[in-house]
């Protein structure tokens, strides 16, 4: 469950064709729209935040939509909210590509992802006001003793913490995801398991976590004597009147929804997808809501509404969405949990991704207005990430002025690295991939590049850029601001965006020099150990022929190199699976883990008997050297994968 406003996207995809010849659509808005806006009185805005007028609505977003039905995602749905009322809905596309089913924003359900946080910070946000839970409070004193003693965290975090994802842990090491053929073990065991580490100190850097906000809906459960997915479906779905909707894993409160279930694809090109297997979240309060459009429109709704259903108070409603934390206060970055879109006027939401589907859920509280984009495939890259800027930013409140009296930009530049990572297992690779490269552009400002994606930042205020120019939608989602934050001694600690994740300056023990000697290590550890088994094999059929026979050391030989083959194998096998495999569980990593330790403790007790064995027998200089050779990549090939943790048993 990948937050798609942030960038982590490092799957690869298998390929299969599939065109759309047609969008069935089917349009449903509230009667009298146009007549409805007229009627408005005269300090109430006529139009969108944009400049778009309402009456006009349906024609523009039919406009930037439909050119991405059938080429960025089989089908859509849209709906937009306007003070109490849905203002438009809309289903383009496909449901299902095979049995051309159309989207129905009323009916059709999707996985709405990591939108499904906001539920869980919306019930804490509740038992906040009924005085059973606080902010401020370490979060370990809402489980019970034997829970919380299991919990690898040294340092004390609260609520807020958790709602701005600075509770310090690392990224999650196992699969978000498990095939729905798989069985579902209770939220307490699965939080329990395959636990990341408290790797930052709390409140100081950002680092989303899917781990942390499915700890928060624990906490919510122990607080509350309910289950989470009972909690929203009383608490939250229910009072808004959201019965297409469940927070259940496996649809367990409404199964009826199961035939309404909208099939997930993945992209393999424009207009060819590939159709996703079912699966369930078992970190469930984190991402494993689904429902429909039109559902997700009324918790826009519930979240502006003049009467607040979900709250006792307007206050609370207003403090919700509230801004909590930002690493500047001329930033946006969160509210509660809620992340503050770079947009004018003020706009918070969030976005889900999740195998097969992503999505986008925006409101504007001064004036109350929603946007839902739901989508049936992942990192859908058009709709899902532009769509709310079309409809909400004013581009003349937005406008970027350099500021003065600047320090050089000279001390930001360097490598980065995203801190939502894996620190403590050998899937700290992936953030080393991904680097981010920072230079100064002339004296004061920035150039940003990471994967590809390049942005030009202007230095609006001491340490504070913002995003000038950019082809990249992730940048301007996740990335429009960037604070160089410096210690007492005016070294950068982070760079931040304000959104979801931290750039790590890159330490002396992974910067380009090591990466490039481990690479070069790796490689001809790899290649020796594939090329050498064959030579080895061909020499020994020669020698057969010939009638000669191995030596005991020439066969301890063989099998040292054996090992390291397995070794070698167990590397590029868990690479790939750590890439491709959204479902892999740790325990698959840590039997590879265990693998290397058998292969490379074989290896060594060889080695000694081949040492032993050999002491007397002469060797070729041939010999010698091959011996030596293999010797030294061993090693060699050991030591950098000691350093890259891949003898590392995941906890």
């Amino acid at each position: 469950m990948k937050r798609t406003r942030i960038t982590r996207v490092t799957r690869i995809v298998i390929a299969f064709a599939i065109m759309i010849l047609f969008t069935s659509t089917t349009v449903f808005t509230t009667p009298g729209l146009v007549a409805a806006e007229h009627g408005r009185g005269a300090g109430e805005s006529m139009s969108t935040p944009s400049g778009i007028p309402y009456e006009e609505l349906g024609q523009e977003i039919d406009r930037f939509v439909e050119p991405f039905i059938g080429q960025s995602t089989p089908g859509a749905a849209i709906v937009i909210t306007k003070d109490d009322h849905i203002i438009f809905s809309k289903g383009y596309g496909y449901a299902n590509l095979e049995q051309k089913t159309p989207v129905d924003p009323a009916k059709t359900v999707f996985g709405f992802g990591s939108i499904n946080k906001l539920f869980v910070w919306t019930s804490i946000m509740q038992l906040v006001e009924k005085g059973e839970m606080a902010l401020d409070q370490d979060v370990r004193t809402y489980f019970p003793k034997s829970f919380a003693d299991k919990l690898r965290a040294d340092k004390p975090f609260t609520l807020l913490d958790m709602m701005s994802h600075t509770a310090g842990y690392e990224e999650y090491s196992g699969g978000l995801f498990i095939k729905a053929t798989k069985k579902l073990d209770s939220l307490e065991n699965v939080l329990l398991s395959s636990q990341p580490a408290q790797t930052y100190e709390p409140g100081k850097v950002m680092s989303y976590s899917n781990f942390s906000t499915a700890l928060a809906g624990y906490a919510v459960e122990k607080v509350s004597g309910e289950s989470f997915s009972d909690y929203e479906l009383k608490h939250i779905l229910r009072p808004l009147g959201m019965d297409h909707t469940s927070g259940h894993p496996e649809l367990g409160d409404r199964p009826e929804l199961q035939k309404l279930e909208a099939t997930g694809y993945g992209r393999l090109g424009s207009g060819k997808f590939e159709a996703r297997e079912k699966h369930y979240i078992p970190f469930y309060p984190a991402g494993a809501m689904k429902g429909t459009a039109e559902d997700l429109a009324r918790f826009a709704i519930g979240l502006t509404a003049a009467d607040h259903p979900l709250f006792k108070s307007v206050k609370m409603q207003q403090s919700m969405l509230a801004q909590s934390y930002t690493p500047h206060p001329e930033m946006p970055s969160n509210a509660h949990g809620f992340w503050e879109y770079s947009v004018n006027p003020r706009t918070v939401g969030h976005s889900g991704g999740a195998v097969g589907f992503s999505s986008n859920f925006a409101i504007v509280p001064e004036e109350r207005l929603g946007i839902v984009v739901l989508t049936n495939t992942e990192v859908e890259p058009d709709i899902v990430p532009s769509l709310v800027n079309k409809l909400i930013q004013n581009k003349k409140a937005n406008d970027i002025v350099p500021g003065t009296h600047l320090p050089s930009s000279q001390d930001a530049a360097g490598n980065y690295v995203l801190s939502r990572n894996t620190l403590t297992t050998f899937q700290e690779i992936m953030g080393y991939l991904t680097r981010v490269s920072v230079k100064p552009s002339g004296e004061h400002d920035l150039t940003v590049t990471a994967m590809g994606r390049s942005g030009e930042y202007t230095q609006v205020s001491p340490n504070l850029y913002r995003l000038k120019n950019t082809k990249s939608k992730s940048l301007q989602m996740s990335a429009a601001y960037l604070y160089v934050e410096k210690d007492e001694k005016g070294k950068v600690v982070r760079l931040s965006g304000g959104q979801g994740m931290d750039m790590l300056p890159v330490k002396a023990s992974r910067s380009n020099a090591v990466l490039l000697l481990s690479a070069v290590v790796g490689a001809m550890a790899v290649i020796f150990f594939a090329v050498t088994p064959v030579a080895m094999f061909i020499r020994w059929l020669i020698r057969r022929r010939k009638g000669l026979n191995s030596t005991v050391s020439s066969l301890l030989m063989a099998a040292i190199v054996g090992c390291g083959t397995i070794t070698a194998a167990m590397v590029l096998f868990l690479m790939a699976t750590m890439i491709t495999n959204p479902y892999a569980e740790v325990s698959l990593f840590n039997r590879c883990i265990l693998i290397n330790y058998f292969a490379a403790a074989i290896a060594v007790i060889c080695a000694a008997v081949a040492i032993w064995a050999g002491r007397k027998q002469p060797l070729t200089r041939s010999q010698i050297w091959f011996r030596v050779a293999t010797a030294v990549i061993w090693i060699g090939f050991i030591i950098d994968l000691i350093n890259w943790k891949f003898f590392h048993i995941i906890s």
